[in-house]
């Protein structure tokens, strides 16, 4: 329910209410985890697919992440958000101390509010101990399945996105708000059948568009193609069956829409770096 306007008091006070932000104001975060590690040569990879935003801070060390179109050098006393689906690889050549936190910041049509920004950021926070203190606060309430723990966790990552949302030039923020919106039935779509995921051009006849308009459009919007989107979302759910259900990996591929087992071995390995049988073997939920 939206807040009146205006409300009144008693004594004749009128007052404005502050009401509902377009877009941050339906922004609902959540923690999936955070760690304080200290890793070496051993952390590197170059096939993700991650539905999640990252947060990094680096305590000591230096490490690499590669994007589609840059590479960045992690330096201590930096934090960096990385949004879904951007990270090519990461490596370190020398070991890594840092804090690390994964999570989602979810709007409408699981749509995440940085996919609509799309870029890594970083800020020099080494002369601000108040992050650091934020960040370690935030994997000290990691295992806290009390309510308070919920919330403290919340409170504790809003702090460390602040800064990155006070980048964002006010018209970026303003545009993004709005130039997704005439998408979301299509991602609605796209989420809802992804034992057999729409093609382009079914999607870009739903939205009144040729399927180059479509794609050019989502492409703007989300940072992502659709065609890779739809890929992503796939292997995404691949990779949970893989690892909580019982299904074959036969049954696993036909739940995710691949028309036989090559084609989704292949295009498992090639998205993930691993068969989905070495997958299933290698990552072990513990319960």
């Amino acid at each position: 329910m939206r807040p009146e306007k205006y409300e009144t008091g008693s004594g004749g006070f009128v007052w404005e209410n502050l009401m509902p932000d377009n877009l941050f104001s339906h922004v609902k975060f959540h923690v999936y985890t955070a760690h304080d590690m200290q890793i070496g040569r051993e952390w590197a990879g170059d096939q993700f697919i991650n539905h999640y935003n990252r947060i990094y801070y680096i305590e000591s060390g230096e490490g690499e992440l590669v994007f589609k179109d840059k590479k960045i050098t992690m330096k201590p006393g930096y934090l960096y958000l990385i949004p879904p689906y951007q990270l090519i690889s990461h490596s370190t050549k020398d070991g890594l101390h840092f804090l690390w936190t994964h999570f989602q910041a979810s709007l409408e049509a699981e749509l995440d509010l940085f996919m609509l920004y799309g870029q890594t950021a970083e800020i020099d926070v080494s002369d601000k101990p108040e992050y650091k203190a934020s960040f370690l606060k935030l994997i000290s309430a990691v295992n806290d399945k009390q309510p308070s723990g919920v919330i403290n966790r919340k409170i504790h990552l809003l702090n460390l996105v602040a800064p990155f949302i006070q980048q964002f030039q006010q018209t970026e923020i303003h545009e993004a708000g709005f130039r997704h919106q005439s998408l979301l039935p299509a991602l609605n779509k796209i989420n809802a059948n992804l034992t057999n995921p729409p093609d382009i051009k079914e999607l870009a006849q739903d939205a009144n568009m040729s399927p180059e308009h479509f794609s050019r459009k989502f492409k703007a919007a989300f940072n992502i193609a659709p065609k890779r989107y739809i890929l992503a979302k796939r292997i995404e759910l691949a990779k949970q069956l893989l690892l909580l259900e019982g299904d074959s990996v036969e049954q696993v591929a036909e739940r995710c829409g691949f028309c036989d087992l090559y084609h989704f071995s292949r295009t498992f390995k090639q998205e993930t770096g691993s068969s989905p049988t070495a997958f299933r073997k290698n990552f072990v939920v513990a319960g």
